[in-house]
């Protein structure tokens, strides 16, 4: 299940054979548009992943930053007695897909990757809610439930095992730091107090116009930044780390649609940073953006962050 590749390895079956065409990379682009300019639906199989880990989702619900989702696998066979088994026709995968329902989990959307599929209403929502229908109840055509595991020594039980420590793992994945009434955004020169600009601006490496940045929250204070700054000041490393500016809760959503997903994958690959921080860059500089904007319109924050990250790749125009 942990498988940075996965869903490659039916992309490639997908070549091989003609009767799947409609899964290989051109295949999906044409059928659903440029990463960044789809938009999230129920129905939709995606990749969802990070880091090293790739798991399918097929997305039940949506919510606020978050979609409901169960794993979907494909490859080895396997199923239990709360999944349901679809065949190849229903799915558009070369291969009977597993829907593990009773693995259906809250995931955020920052975590989503590459739209795979979408399946019928019909299908999707006899998934829903699994737990409605009767034991006898039909079911659509090409839908069975799945067969129980007897063992713990089953080969399937194991499957079942790391796919539920994937969805969990990725239910916990960093996000942004959100604005509430009740954590409002501190600066790192509130945090410090007085500070010996010269020792800190030797400690970091950056130039003083760099470090009264990072002071006013201008720029976005990194994890290895903060623990210089605890070593230079004395001051605890949470207390530091508290000064990483929160986000409106319009830009945060805006922000980790999956519409950004791989603007902000490219990003940290070219700054040699993580997903995370580089979505917070991003966001810093959107945010600087609309702070000198004029009026009291709602901010748009996709048209910020297409402006402050104006030409970067995989950026929505």
């Amino acid at each position: 299940m942990s498988d940075p590749d996965v869903p490659k390895w039916f992309l490639d079956l997908a070549a091989r054979n003609p009767g799947t065409r409609s899964l290989t990379e051109s295949a999906l682009r044409e059928r659903f548009g440029e990463p960044s300019e789809i938009e999230l639906e129920h129905g939709q199989v995606w990749r969802a992943g990070w880091g090293d880990m790739a798991v399918l989702l097929l997305v039940l619900e949506l919510g606020e930053g978050e979609v409901r989702a169960s794993p979907v696998t494909i490859d080895p066979p396997a199923e239990d007695e709360n999944s349901f088994v679809l065949t190849s026709d229903l799915t558009a995968f070369p291969a009977p897909a597993t829907v593990w329902t009773g693995l259906t989990r809250s995931v955020p959307q920052r975590v989503l990757d590459i739209v795979v599929a979408a399946w019928s209403m019909d299908v999707t929502t006899c998934l829903m809610n699994p737990a409605s229908l009767e034991p006898g109840a039909r079911l659509p055509v090409g839908v069975r439930r799945g067969r129980s595991i007897a063992s713990d020594f089953d080969d399937r039980s194991m499957i079942r095992a790391d796919l539920e420590d994937d969805v969990d793992q990725l239910g916990q994945m960093p996000g942004l730091p959100v604005e509430s009434p009740v954590s409002p955004s501190v600066t790192l020169a509130a945090v410090l107090g007085e500070v010996d600009l010269a020792a800190l601006c030797v400690a970091l490496d950056l130039s003083q116009a760099a470090v009264m940045k990072l002071l006013r929250g201008t720029t976005a204070l990194t994890a290895s930044q903060a623990v210089v700054v605890a070593r230079a000041t004395g001051i605890p490393e949470e207390q530091i780390l508290s000064a990483v500016r929160s986000m409106p809760r319009d830009l945060v959503q805006a922000a980790e649609h999956p519409r950004w997903r791989q603007v902000w994958i490219a990003r940290a690959q070219r700054l040699g940073t993580d997903e995370t921080q580089a979505r917070l860059d991003g966001c810093q500089q959107a945010l600087a953006l609309a702070a000198r904007q004029t009026g009291g319109s709602q901010t748009d924050w996709d048209a910020r962050l297409r402006r402050a990250l104006n030409g970067e790749e995989g950026a929505p125009r």
